[in-house]
């Protein structure tokens, strides 16, 4: 099990444009398999690479020499932005319950996920965001239908650690699709990304 977990974070790394020498830097590091990724955010990964080319501390140095600085392994911009994309596209996966394959995980659907979706995982403190106001209270038995779907509304739009809209915490099926009898599961992505978090999303 072990090979084959590490092998399939080789491929992984190599569909994601990352280098062997930076992937020895990674299993250094402790991340040795695609599941190593699990739990590690964006700033994590930044983290890591700095780490990977500042290890500090010294190496031996050669024959009589005294020990010279440990200058650890060159990290390219590039490198970096497709680890860090490959850790959010790791995370992904898992957030939704799908199974994650390392060789149909190709750096193009790596960076669709990315694009979509990483700016709302990560929100910006400085940028303004969309002021989503709580319904209002129901003072009348009658108001009950308007109330429900001012309160559908703003779980659909207010979104919870993690980007995934709260609507997910309210779903009536916790089954996933393949689970549920009589439904079938529309595919990646489908019938949009969002439908598919509010489905989908984890409750742990």
């Amino acid at each position: 099990m072990a090979a084959i977990a590490a092998a399939q974070f080789t491929v992984y790394l190599t569909n994601c444009n990352v280098n062997n020498a930076v992937e020895q830097g990674l299993i250094a590091q402790g991340i040795n398999t695609c599941d190593s990724f699990l739990g590690n955010n964006d700033y994590d990964m930044k983290a890591v690479c700095k780490r990977m080319i500042q290890p500090g501390g010294t190496m031996p140095g050669r024959g009589a020499a005294a020990g010279r600085a440990n200058r650890g392994i060159h990290v390219s911009f590039v490198a970096e932005k497709n680890l860090r994309k490959a850790c959010f596209f790791r995370n992904y996966m898992h957030c939704i319950q799908r199974p994650f394959v390392a060789a149909t995980a190709t750096l193009a659907l790596v960076q669709d996920v990315w694009d979509d979706r990483f700016d709302l995982e990560n929100p910006d403190r400085d940028v303004e965001r969309e002021i989503i106001r709580d319904p209002s209270t129901m003072v009348r038995v009658d108001d009950i239908k308007k109330t429900l779907e001012d309160i559908d509304n703003v779980l659909n739009k207010r979104r919870g650690l993690g980007g995934s809209p709260l609507a997910h915490i309210t779903r009536e099926t916790l089954t996933l699709p393949k689970h549920t009898p009589g439904e079938i599961d529309p595919g990646f992505g489908q019938p949009s990304r969002g439908a598919e978090l509010i489905r989908r999303t984890r409750h742990d």
